[in-house]
């Protein structure tokens, strides 16, 4: 199941890869700035390369300045064209990010609901090994029969996967989202043959004569949580597959391990309904949103604030994402009146733990304890019930 502390982990990334994006568009500005004043080749005209190259200088420091705040020599006369392709620079800038903006969030919000896929992919796997255990059971019949041992259709037979396989919504939402093993035969195949077949638990379950849905049960949960979820090969393709496949990895199986627990004997696959990935997911992906969208809009004044508390550091020389979380922690603190100081700082101390330098534990809670006294001491810090404002 999806919750906070997952939700802070994806705007954590999002807001990096958002900081990445950032930089990137300012160097692409910077390059718009060194073809605006190359020399013209096709002119007839002598070219003044000093000149050229003290425009594109000017232009520069002009673009810095819009961008970064960089301080500009007030003697300084700024020619028209400078200032003109500095201009022109910042608005293709400014285009730029707001074009990321919108991706980030969009893909942020997109890669939670998402979490459906991977069940759907975990489930649609199982049904995809049952059905080739049926192909070899087949093949083992027809040419060496005497071989056939009590259970090589167990698996095939499984009442589960069975259960998966009959359940309407479940095949449409793989139609839907175009998901399937079709295009990967061979992995579906290979995994059967070097995994399944050599797991001592499933051959076990091989030689069971008729099992009952229990055992069905069991074998699939098996299957799940130490094959599909602990298998290397297995995990390398998911995660090619899923760029926070490390983040969405327990919650996928948390998906699915609670999806087979709930089955029973009894159960319906016209019942079934998909899994929730959140137990509000309005309510999550308005505070995930919120998160980002602050931290994006209040960069400047968060960063002042930061600053003021680490008066030996300059903000851009701390980990970038030691700064990231700072920025976090302070939207938190101020957009919701519900979640107590102290649970907002913990849990970014867990982050730093996590994803950040070894030392950043304590220098995250250190700054947070003071940035929230201050916060609450100006005002600016807005918590209704009792402990909500107890950092301690």
């Amino acid at each position: 199941m999806l919750n906070r502390r997952s939700l802070r982990v994806k705007a954590m990334q999002s807001l990096f890869a958002y900081g990445q994006c950032k930089e990137a568009n300012y160097n692409l500005g910077l390059a718009e700035i060194d073809e605006a004043f190359l020399p013209d080749l096709n002119s007839m005209e002598v070219q003044d390369r000093d000149l050229l190259k003290t425009q594109r200088q000017q232009c520069k420091r002009v673009y810095a300045n819009k961008i970064n705040g960089t301080a500009l020599d007030p003697s300084e006369v700024i020619a028209e064209v400078a200032q003109k392709e500095a201009n022109n620079a910042y608005k293709s800038y400014l285009a730029s990010q707001k074009k990321d903006f919108d991706h980030m969030l969009s893909s942020m919000i997109l890669d939670a609901e998402s979490l459906v896929d991977r069940f759907l992919e975990v489930v649609s796997l199982l049904i995809a090994w049952s059905d080739y255990s049926k192909v070899e059971a087949d093949k083992k019949s027809k040419l060496s029969p005497e071989k056939l041992i009590v259970g090589d259709y167990n698996f095939s037979k499984n009442k589960v996967i069975e259960f998966f396989r009959n359940s309407s919504k479940v095949q449409v939402a793989l139609v839907k989202r175009n998901i399937g093993w079709e295009d990967e035969e061979e992995n579906v195949k290979n995994w059967y043959k070097e995994v399944l077949k050599k797991d001592e638990v499933y051959n076990e379950y091989r030689r069971t004569a008729n099992p009952s849905f229990e055992e069905d049960k069991a074998i699939v949960d098996h299957i799940v949580k130490q094959e599909v979820f602990k298998i290397d090969m297995i995990l390398s393709f998911f995660e090619e597959r899923d760029i926070f496949w490390q983040e969405n990895k327990a919650i996928a199986r948390s998906l699915v391990s609670r999806s087979i627990r709930d089955l029973e004997e009894t159960s319906s696959p016209k019942e079934f309904d998909l899994p929730d990935f959140s137990n509000n997911w309005e309510e999550d992906k308005s505070f995930f949103e919120k998160i980002f969208r602050s931290v994006v809009e209040n960069d400047e004044e968060y960063s002042k604030i930061i600053g003021a508390k680490t008066k030996n550091w300059e903000v851009d020389r701390l980990a970038i994402t030691d700064q990231i979380i700072l920025k976090m922690a302070i939207a938190e603190m101020l957009n919701f009146q519900s979640i107590p100081v102290k649970v907002t700082i913990n849990e970014y101390i867990e982050l730093s733990k996590n994803y950040s330098t070894p030392k950043s534990k304590q220098f995250i809670n250190g700054i947070l304890d003071v940035i929230s006294v201050e916060l609450k001491t100006s005002g600016m810090l807005k918590k209704s019930g009792r402990g909500l404002m107890d950092n301690k």
